[in-house]
């Protein structure tokens, strides 16, 4: 496979690119080869090169190019998910909060992401529904994974009108991910800045740590005015 295309999942505690089943082999290489050429540009011949195998099979196993454009972007999502931080429910709110934000808004912003993301917004009139599957399997995911713990850490003092405690909850972990990932998210999205060039499992470049962890400390102040904190088990 050329250096140029070879997936960061060689760099991953995972299994090598070249150890892959053949059907998992082809996703990657479908990543990326539409991220750094775009759905209209990338070919199905460069997908099999660098899956290293055959036009011929890569079309056995996926059908034609959108079928495997939509099956490398859920496998995308799936490693993404996958390589979220678990979050500690007993655990200390602020080394918790730090590093699941720290770590979201590196995967949201190293350069294959971005281009990901990209790829995805250029198709929205032709497939809108693929931005709408990035956002309800990667941002409200991560929203609900984040109000999970809040759930499991404080008690909200005075419920509002008629929301229950899931929605208060829901509403402070975006309140939270927002503050703490979204100016670097929407900076590199929009070409802003230069987005780090390394998965952050193979190099975390740290260059938001800073902001994370005021943002971090920012949220929790605010949110002792509205809830308490249950008492650790």
């Amino acid at each position: 496979m050329p250096e140029a295309y070879k997936d960061v999942i060689e760099g991953n505690p995972m299994k090598g690119f070249d150890s892959l089943p053949l059907p998992k082999r082809i996703l990657q290489a479908g990543f990326v080869t539409f991220v750094e050429r775009g759905y209209d540009k990338a070919s199905m011949d460069e997908v099999a090169a660098v899956a290293g195998t055959t036009k011929r099979t890569v079309y056995a196993h996926f059908g034609n190019k959108e079928t495997l454009f939509r099956a490398a972007l859920g496998n995308a999502v799936e490693r993404f998910l996958a390589e979220l931080p678990d979050l500690d429910h007993n655990g200390d709110p602020e080394r918790e909060l730090f590093r699941f934000a720290a770590l979201f808004s590196e995967l949201c912003t190293w350069r294959r992401a971005v281009l990901l993301q990209r790829v995805v917004i250029g198709e929205s009139e032709r497939s809108p529904d693929l931005g709408e599957m990035m956002h309800r399997d990667v941002i409200l995911r991560a929203e609900a994974l984040v109000a999970d713990f809040l759930v499991a850490q404080f008690t909200q003092r005075a419920p509002q009108d008629d929301g229950t405690e899931a929605d208060w909850a829901i509403a402070m972990a975006r309140l939270f991910l927002n503050m703490a990932t979204g100016p670097q998210r929407v900076a590199t999205l929009m070409e802003a800045r230069i987005p780090a060039p390394d998965h952050p499992l193979v190099r975390v470049s740290g260059a938001d740590d800073a902001w994370v962890r005021l943002a971090v400390r920012f949220f929790l102040d605010g949110l002792s005015v509205s809830a308490t904190r249950r008492t650790p088990v």
